[in-house]
């Protein structure tokens, strides 16, 4: 007998005594010639001393050659708590025989939490009974329909999903500083150059009223106000202060021509900290985020680092989003950045004053009426249409309201729905107000019911032969509205691009040749990012754009329609 096996169990079990007691073993069970089998069997158990019935068949070794039985099929009772054969056990099993070493993976996949049966439909209940009985056969083979999956409490369910679930990139640290740029622009904050000290109107310690609070929101507003002004005033001279810095290391150099440009750097550091009374260290840090600023003003001009949002510290101070392309972008939107803030900010400019570089505006009147281009000086929205050779130029009146068509409606407005309460949402049933603090429906609150403010859209130059079209400045999620279809309301227009309402009993068309709003230059796409939809506000229906996820950046478009191509004279 070979005990090559038998001496690495007694090592694996630190049991030098385990051949000798094998050997007497053997002894006492058989007399000589007869075959006996090793059986190794394991349970588990919570103390060494602690017996279990129930154990596990670990192999068996042939005393005679000392060599293990390659397959153990061991013989055992039915067990009523035993499942029938299914192909989920089927694949469980095929599990733990495939190797222990896999992939990682990532997926969509998550388990169910115990005792929650995934919820299935009728027809898959009704084939699941089926399949289960008829997996079996009497003699114990598997029949094709073992394919069928079957599903159990542990089966993995898939995450619900949601409108939002595309995947989509992270905005890198470039984009959130460009981002906040447009917000900041877009936002309803007032710059000036110099504030001074702000005095209540009414004394603000004399309760909570109406009155008090009223004035201390006012308050509030003029003190952010100010404090974005400083903030703008401290980035404008602290990029200043560079160009300054470097324009005297280069004097020293001059006058100084044994100097190294770092001895000529020091000197200039120290002359300033004698007047800041900073350290150098101190100096040095500050500098490093200083010179971030004044990159952003040389790359996108003045108004990228007055309108940079808080977050352009924290970006200039670890210069996360200095790459190759970041300047490029910058000067890219310089011109568009400009229009924004020239036609909603007429007064940044002045804050240049503190350095002495005070300019007049460049752009004047609404902020549509000027459409940009990439890398170059916008331009006024006519010039654009010059190739029409209209006789009297292209003329459009940007209205924030429709405009009814006396002549043709009279005083009545036909959007009137008279079978809508005025003062029920349909769609959300909450009530409709006017007023703010009134108004409880939230369908789409910053067109309807909620503070309006300025929408962070622009026109654009396409390359794509579309003359103009509509730009986001800002992401638009899933579901809020864009704007407002407004233009003149009338009836029997032909030929002629208009926008259709109504029902067959009181059809109108808008009509926005001569007025409307930024809709109007809205483009057509087969994949658009956005729809056109109908609302009821105040008992009266009205046309909006709504985002289906527009991105900063991109062009929004609606779909004409079939309808539309069709009464087009081509």
């Amino acid at each position: 007998m070979d005990f090559s096996v038998i001496s690495q169990l007694a090592t694996l079990l630190r049991n030098p005594e385990f051949p000798a007691q094998l050997s007497s073993a053997i002894q006492r069970q058989r007399p000589e010639g007869d075959h006996l089998v090793l059986r190794i069997e394991a349970a588990l158990s919570k103390t060494p001393s602690t017996t279990q019935e129930s154990s596990l068949l670990l192999g068996c070794i042939d005393l005679n050659t000392g060599l293990p039985f390659s397959q153990v099929t061991p013989a055992t009772s039915p067990d009523p708590n035993d499942h029938p054969l299914t192909p989920q056990s089927l694949s469980n099993s095929d599990v733990e025989l495939r190797p222990s070493k896999r992939r990682k993976t990532v997926s969509g996949l998550r388990l169910a939490p115990a005792g929650i049966t995934p919820a299935t439909t009728e027809t898959e209940s009704d084939c699941h009974d089926q399949d289960a009985s008829a997996t079996v056969t009497p003699h114990g083979s598997l029949k094709s329909s073992i394919r069928q999956v079957h599903s159990d409490t542990r089966f993995p369910v898939r995450k619900k999903p949601g409108h939002d679930s595309a995947p989509v990139l992270e905005p890198t640290s470039t984009d959130k500083l460009i981002s906040g740029m447009w917000r900041q622009v877009y936002s309803p904050v007032q710059l000036t150059r110099f504030p001074s000290i702000i005095e209540p109107s009414v004394d603000i310690r004399t309760g909570v009223s109406g009155e008090v609070f009223r004035a201390v929101n006012t308050l509030c507003l003029k003190y952010y106000n100010q404090s974005q002004s400083s903030r703008a005033l401290e980035m404008i001279v602290q990029a200043y202060w560079v160009e300054c810095y470097q324009a005297r290391i280069a004097v020293i150099r001059l006058e100084n021509p044994h100097l190294s440009s770092t001895e000529a750097r020091m000197i200039a550091l120290r002359e300033a900290c004698t007047t800041l009374n900073w350290k150098e260290k101190d100096l040095r840090n500050r500098t490093a985020i200083w010179r971030g600023y004044k990159e952003i003003k040389d790359a996108g001009g003045w108004a990228s680092l007055i309108f940079a949002s808080a977050g352009v510290y924290r970006f200039c101070k670890y210069r996360t989003g200095f790459g190759d392309g970041f300047s490029t972008r910058l000067r890219h939107i310089q011109s568009s950045l400009e229009v924004a803030a020239d036609t909603l900010h007429p007064e940044w400019r002045d804050l240049l004053q503190v350095i002495g570089q005070g300019s007049s505006r460049q752009y004047h009147g609404h902020p549509h009426e000027w459409v940009t281009v990439t890398g170059e000086p916008a331009v006024p929205l006519p010039s654009t249409y010059e190739h029409l050779q209209l006789p009297n130029g292209f003329q459009y009146r940007f209205i924030d309201e429709c405009v009814v068509d006396e002549t043709v409606f009279g005083t009545q407005d036909p959007r009137t729905v008279p079978e809508v309460d005025p003062d029920t949402c349909p769609a959300c049933k909450e009530r409709q107000s006017d007023e703010v603090e009134k108004n409880q429906c939230l369908c789409f609150p910053a067109l309807f019911g909620g503070v309006r403010g300025h929408v962070p859209v622009q026109l654009f130059h396409t390359t794509s032969g579309k003359n103009n079209g509509v730009a986001a400045r800002s992401n638009f999620e899933r579901g809020t509205a864009i704007g407002e279809f407004v233009g003149l309301v009338t009836s029997g227009i032909e030929g002629v691009d208009v926008m259709l309402g109504g029902t067959r009993d009181r059809p109108y068309q808008i009509y926005q040749g001569q007025m409307g709003n930024f809709t109007r230059f809205i483009n057509h796409s087969c994949r658009p990012n956005s729809q056109v939809q109908r609302f009821y506000w105040r008992g009266q229906e009205r046309i909006i754009v709504v985002s289906r996820g527009v991105v900063a950046g991109n062009e929004i478009t609606v779909d004409y329609s079939d309808h539309y191509w069709r009464q087009l004279n081509k």
